[in-house]
């Protein structure tokens, strides 16, 4: 099922101050659902409320600092509530919840011949913002009106055989409904990347 534009159609509306017709609503949800689709791909995170069910495979934990068996982490963010955990298909409710971190207590690792065959664990949560927070919803209001007002990138017209420039003088380069270098750095709060990821919900 394809996740909900991060912005609406009134908000921007609301934003260039005018009344959009039936085709230029058409239009206007289109590069919304564009904006949205480039932000979620910048920061790999869905943002909107949902539940998913994901399977991961238990990593080692240090069992006098965890005082558990394994963990895993969860990718979206910010983790609301955790349903449900199975561990090799059965389901387990020897866990706690640490930020981001799925702690198991106890779990059978493989033994021979599988001595290094780790737990898969099933997880049921839900993650994400009920209300899309409000930098997030602005950066894509922004990407969606930049085609809007200035559809063909255009910096610079002028008149009597004088040629048009299309580049966008502080990245080089049109933009379209993507993202500048200064809302990429307001996103990266958000961007999960291979290492830990610094994200509190609000």
């Amino acid at each position: 099922m394809p996740l909900p534009a991060l912005a609406t159609v009134a908000d921007l509306a609301t934003l260039l101050g005018r009344t959009f017709t039936d085709a230029q609503e058409l239009q206007a949800q289109a590069l919304l659902d564009q904006a949205s689709s480039v932000v979620r791909s910048y920061v790999r995170q869905d943002i909107t409320r949902a539940t998913t069910t994901d399977s991961f495979t238990m990593r080692r934990a240090d069992p006098v600092l965890h005082r558990c068996a394994g963990a895993v982490t969860l990718p979206q963010r910010p983790v609301v509530d955790i349903d449900s955990v199975k561990v090799n298909g059965v389901e387990t409710v020897d866990w706690w919840q640490d930020g981001n971190d799925l702690l198991l207590r106890s779990a059978a690792w493989g033994g021979p011949p599988a001595a290094h065959r780790a737990p898969q664990v099933t997880v049921t949560y839900t993650h994400g913002w009920d209300e899309v927070p409000g930098d997030i919803r602005a950066i894509v209001l922004q990407a969606a009106n930049r085609v809007i007002v200035n559809p063909s990138g255009i910096r610079s017209e002028a008149v009597g055989g004088e040629s048009v420039t299309y580049l966008i003088p502080a990245v080089g380069e049109y933009l379209g409904v993507l993202l500048s270098r200064t809302e990429q750095k307001v996103l990266d709060r958000y961007r999960r990347t291979a290492g830990s990821v610094n994200l509190r919900s609000r």
